[in-house]
């Protein structure tokens, strides 16, 4: 699990080769969506091929798709 600034994520396979990355608050707190408006206690991404572009992923989730 890796700090993104003030997110925790987790790289998750979900079988060979299937890999998302789950997305958290560091304080705890649910996370919250722009659009729709809506609470999380974790987000994950889509699924890729990699671990690696899975964190990416999640890295422009929180830095420009709405997640605060």
């Amino acid at each position: 699990m890796i700090r993104y600034k003030q997110y925790h994520i987790q790289r998750v396979e979900h079988g060979h080769g299937r890999w998302t990355a789950r997305i958290t608050r560091a304080d705890g707190q649910n996370v919250r969506t722009i659009l729709p408006a809506s609470e999380h206690t974790y987000l994950d991404t889509k699924p890729t091929m990699s671990a690696e572009e899975a964190e990416e992923f999640a890295k422009e989730g929180i830095d420009f798709g709405g997640i605060v």
